[in-house]
């Protein structure tokens, strides 16, 4: 039984499911926006939402980490050791011996990371499949283009990561997808304060890919994955560090300015020290990996604080 809990503890650990947060809280936003607009608040649909999207968001960890292992990237890396997943293949030394005893003792080989990806996507589809046959069958193109990106993000022929459109799709399916699909399923509609509030949110996540992806900017280009940073190199971040930023902040602001937000919204303010802080430390340690890595987990805790502070802004509006 032991070894049992240390597998799924492993297989935690693989998916990096502490991080599914960055598609949990957006649906979370595009709940509470649809709740403030005065929807009736429905729990359950939400908790299939936030599986649904959980599962996806794993399916995509686990696909990238099996591709990115396959092109040799994780092993040229530098900073892989400052990020959580894609040890568990480059750690077990019989990940490739397809032995018994490998399995058994890492419970992880490549085609078990693999296995895992298609699971996850499967779980996920289910729930789409059942959501769009009980609540809207109009969530089926953003469901299937959402499933699609998650894999083919590192996976071929089409590999978005690899191709310079990593951030694109990180913005699109930590942002304006889950928290204008979750909007959608509880109201049948689209708003443009949903919309705004998508965008604000991926602003926040890109910040985690592109400042995440600056120290592996040498091993990148050395495997042809083309990234901001491969193409402008890792002193951009001094400036577009600050435009992530600074763009999502006044976004929420001039949304507050123009009564499509409530003025309780401007809570999400309240991390901008912590984002300056990020900033700051990103800035001056760019070519210093483990002197930049602790900006890596601040933008982290910059993207859920000024999430949940955004949403509750909204539950305020409506509950005072």
């Amino acid at each position: 039984m032991r070894g049992f809990w240390k597998k799924v503890a492993l297989w935690i650990k693989a998916s990096r499911a502490l991080y599914t947060i960055t598609v949990l809280l957006p649906c979370c936003l595009g709940a509470v926006v649809a709740w403030q607009a005065g929807v009736p608040f429905q729990g359950g649909l939400l908790a299939l939402i936030l599986v649904g999207m959980m599962f996806a968001n794993i399916g995509t960890n686990f696909t990238n980490d099996y591709f990115d292992y396959r092109s040799g990237v994780d092993r040229r890396d530098r900073g892989r050791v400052y990020k959580q997943g894609a040890e568990v293949l480059m750690e077990n030394p019989l990940a490739e011996s397809g032995s018994v005893d490998g399995f058994a003792a890492y419970f992880f080989s490549p085609r078990a990371i693999l296995a895992s990806a298609a699971a996850s996507f499967a779980v996920t589809a289910a729930i789409g499949a059942y959501l769009a046959a009980r609540v809207d069958w109009r969530i089926l193109p953003l469901g299937a283009a959402g499933l699609a990106a998650g894999y083919f993000y590192t996976a071929p022929p089409v590999k978005f990561g690899y191709r310079g459109f990593g951030d694109l799709i990180c913005f699109l399916g930590s942002g304006p997808f889950p928290v204008l699909g979750t909007y959608f399923l509880f109201t049948g509609r689209l708003s443009w304060t949903a919309a705004l509030a998508g965008v604000i949110a991926g602003l926040w996540v890109d910040a985690i890919l592109y400042i995440g992806n600056v120290p592996d900017a040498e091993a990148d280009r050395a495997v042809g994955k083309t990234t901001l940073s491969t193409l402008l190199g890792r002193g951009a971040v001094r400036v577009l560090g600050p435009l992530y930023y600074g763009l999502s902040y006044l976004l929420l602001a001039a949304s507050v300015a123009f009564r499509l937000f409530p003025a309780w919204a401007l809570l999400g303010l309240l991390p901008l020290p912590l984002a300056v802080r990020a900033l700051a430390i990103a800035g001056r340690n760019y070519d210093d990996i483990p002197r930049f890595a602790p900006a890596i987990l601040t933008t982290v805790q910059v993207f859920a604080l000024s999430t949940l502070l955004l949403g509750l802004g909204f539950v305020l509006d409506r509950a005072l």
